[in-house]
C-alpha cells in the first residue's frame, strides 16, 4: 500500500496507530488514540480469524460473474487482460482506503459505508449511498433467487421434474432462510463462504479442464489483440467483477486483528484474479470469437455443463445469506435490535421476526417484478460503479485531506483511478439502460 503522510500532531507513541500491516493510516488533528485491534464499538461482532475474513471476501467476489469473464475478454481482445489487472489494483487500493476511513475520527470505529457517507458529505452523501446500499443489498438477494430458479428449472426438467421457476424460487428461499435467520454474524456465516468458495473453484476447474481438452478438437479460432469498440464494455464487466465492498466493513469488524485487513484483502483479490485468469484465458483461446456468456454455453453438453451450473447455483445460494446478513446487521443496529437493549431471548425473537420479513419481501419481489435482472444490472452498474472505487477514494480525501496523500505520485494515481472508475460507471450504466429499454420495447411489440 502507498504509505500515507502524517502531520506534526501525530502521537509519538507508534503503538497508538491503527496499523494495517506496517503502514499507518493518515492521521490529522483528531489522532487515533487506540490501536486498530483495540478500538472498540458497542456492536463489534464476535471476533474471527484472518482466514475467516479471507474466505468471506473470496466468496463475495468470485460469484456468478466468474462465468462471464471469458466473454468480457472476447469483447475487448487480449488487451483486456491488463484492464482486468488494472481494475483489480484500483479496487484493492480503494477498499483498503475504505476500511481506513472507518477509524477516521480517532475515537470510535464507524460501522458502515453509510456512516462514512454522512461524515464525509452530510445528508446528501448519506441519501445517495444509502439508496444504492439498500438497492444492492436487497437487489442482489432477489437477483440470486431468480438466478437459482432459472438454473435449477431446466436442469430438473431434463430428468422429468417440472416444478416451474416460481416454485424453485420458493424452495431456494426457504432453504437459505434457515442460515440467514439463525446465523447472527459474519463470523457465524463464514462456513457458508467456505462452501461457496469451493463451489466456485470447482466450476472454474471444470471450465479450465474442459476448455483445454476441447482446444485440439476445435477448428482454427480467430482471436483479437484489441477491439477498441468493445473495450469499455469489457472494462465495466471487470470493474464490477470485484464488487462486494458493501459487506467489507462487517467482514473487517469480525476480525480478531482488524489491522491485518490489507493483507487479507490483497490475498483474497489475488485468489479471485487467479480464478478469473484460469477460466478466462483457456476459454478464450479455445472458443475465440464464439465465446458466450455464461461460458458453460460453449461447453459440450453433459457432465461439464451440469457440473458448472450446479456449482454456480450452489455458490449463488451460499452467498445470498451473506449479503442479507450484512444488510440486516446495519438495520438491526439502527433499530437497536441487540442483546444490550433487549436481552438474549427478546433479541433473538425480534431478530428472527425482522429477518423473516426480509426473506418474505425478497421472495415476493423475485417472483413478481418483470425485467428484474435488467433492472438489477442497472442498479448494479450505477451503484457498484459508485460504491466500489469512486466513493471510497472520495471519502478518504474528504475525511483525511488531499494533502495527506503521499506526494504527487499518489495524487496522480488517485486522479487516474477516479477517471478510470467514472468511465466504467458511465459505460456500465448506459449499457444496462440500453438492455432494459430493449426488453421493454420488445415486450410491448410482442404484446401488440
Amino acid at each position: 500500500m502507498i504509505e500515507s503522510s502524517v502531520n506534526s500532531k501525530i502521537l509519538r507513541d507508534h503503538n497508538s496507530w491503527p496499523n494495517y500491516g506496517t503502514t499507518p493510516i493518515a492521521i490529522t488533528d483528531s489522532t487515533l488514540i487506540e490501536t486498530g485491534d483495540a478500538i472498540s464499538h458497542s456492536n463489534r461482532e464476535t471476533k474471527g480469524s484472518n482466514w475467516t475474513a479471507y474466505i468471506n471476501v473470496v466468496c463475495l467476489l468470485a460469484g456468478s460473474g466468474t462465468l462471464g469473464i471469458p466473454y468480457a475478454i472476447q469483447q475487448g481482445g487480449w488487451i483486456s487482460l491488463p484492464v482486468l489487472f488494472l481494475s483489480g489494483i484500483i479496487c484493492t487500493y480503494a477498499n483498503i482506503k475504505l476500511i481506513e476511513c472507518l477509524y477516521h475520527d480517532g475515537k470510535t470505529r464507524k460501522t458502515s459505508i453509510s456512516d462514512l457517507a454522512y461524515d464525509a458529505f452530510g445528508n446528501i452523501g448519506l441519501r445517495i449511498v444509502g439508496f444504492f446500499f439498500t438497492a444492492i443489498s436487497v437487489g442482489c438477494s432477489i437477483l440470486y433467487l431468480i438466478l437459482a430458479g432459472e438454473s435449477l428449472q431446466p436442469l430438473f426438467v431434463n430428468i422429468g421434474i417440472d416444478l416451474g421457476m416460481t416454485n424453485w424460487i420458493y424452495i431456494c428461499s426457504a432453504v437459505m432462510a434457515v442460515p440467514f435467520i439463525f446465523l447472527k454474524t459474519m463470523k457465524e456465516a463464514a462456513w457458508l463462504s467456505v462452501f461457496g468458495a469451493l463451489t466456485t473453484a470447482l466450476a472454474v476447474l471444470v471450465v479450465f479442464v474442459t476448455s483445454v481438452m476441447e482446444y485440439p478438437q476445435n477448428e482454427p479460432i480467430q482471436h483479437d489483440f484489441v477491439n477498441f469498440r468493445e473495450i469499455p464494455l469489457a472494462m465495466a464487466t471487470f470493474s464490477f467483477s470485484y464488487a462486494g465492498n458493501i459487506v467489507f466493513p462487517h467482514v473487517e469488524a469480525s476480525m480478531e486483528h482488524p489491522r491485518s485487513w490489507p493483507t487479507v484483502y490483497i490475498h483474497a483479490m489475488c485468489t479471485v484474479t487467479l480464478m478469473y485468469l484460469m477460466i478466462g484465458i483457456p476459454a478464450y483461446i479455445t472458443y475465440g470469437h464464439t465465446t458466450l456468456s455464461p461460458i458453460y454455453l460453449n461447453l459440450p453438453s453433459g457432465f461439464a455443463v451440469t457440473t458448472s451450473i450446479l456449482m454456480m447455483t450452489a455458490h449463488v445460494l451460499l452467498a445470498l445469506p451473506i449479503y442479507q446478513t450484512a444488510f440486516s446487521l446495519e438495520i438491526e443496529d439502527y433499530l437497536g435490535i441487540n442483546v444490550e437493549n433487549l436481552g438474549k431471548s427478546r433479541e433473538f425473537i425480534f431478530r428472527t421476526l425482522f429477518r423473516l420479513v426480509i426473506v418474505i419481501i425478497t421472495t415476493y419481489f423475485a417472483v413478481t417484478i418483470p425485467y428484474f435482472s435488467d433492472l438489477m444490472a442497472l442498479l448494479g452498474a450505477s451503484g457498484n460503479g459508485l460504491l466500489l472505487s469512486i466513493m471510497p477514494i472520495l471519502f478518504w480525501v474528504q475525511l483525511f485531506g488531499w494533502n495527506q496523500l503521499n506526494g504527487w505520485k499518489e495524487k496522480c494515481w488517485v486522479i487516474f483511478a477516479l477517471i478510470f472508475s467514472f468511465y466504467g460507471f458511465f459505460v456500465g450504466t448506459f449499457d444496462a439502460l440500453t438492455a432494459l429499454w430493449l426488453d421493454i420495447i420488445g415486450e410491448s411489440e410482442s404484446g401488440q
